[in-house]
């Protein structure tokens, strides 16, 4: 068993993860007229961010549970330089959090399909 997960896995994890940043940085700074709207983003995030852990956990099950923490870190570090390349091309672009929690309301879930195919494959 290798230790090391593929290039798609880490890929795919890190933009996920990336999407559930920007949600969760949403959520912080929502001050929306709509409660139901702020309910929403709240849920949509809590569920997110549960699938994503649990996510590392089914990985770690089915390979070896040092994968998930390499996992974790090579996504983390990719994360973060996303982040920064991110700030630094769109920072006079108003709203871009909520642009972008928007997108990760359509990609999350296409993303979270991704990680159940590729974990299967393993």
């Amino acid at each position: 068993m290798s230790f090391l997960p593929s290039n798609e896995l880490i890929i795919t994890f890190s933009i996920y993860s990336f999407f559930i940043f920007y949600l969760q940085k949403w959520t912080t700074i929502f001050r929306g007229a709509s409660l139901g709207f702020g309910f929403f983003i709240n849920w949509f995030m809590i569920i997110a961010t549960i699938y994503g852990l649990a996510f590392l956990v089914y990985y770690g099950y089915k390979v070896d549970w040092t994968a998930p923490l390499v996992l974790f870190g090579i996504s983390l570090l990719i994360k973060g330089a996303m982040i920064v390349v991110e700030s630094i091309l769109f920072s006079r672009i108003p709203f871009i959090i909520q642009i972008i929690g928007t997108l990760g309301f359509i990609a999350c879930p296409i993303l979270g399909y991704r990680l159940l195919i590729i974990a299967s494959l393993i």
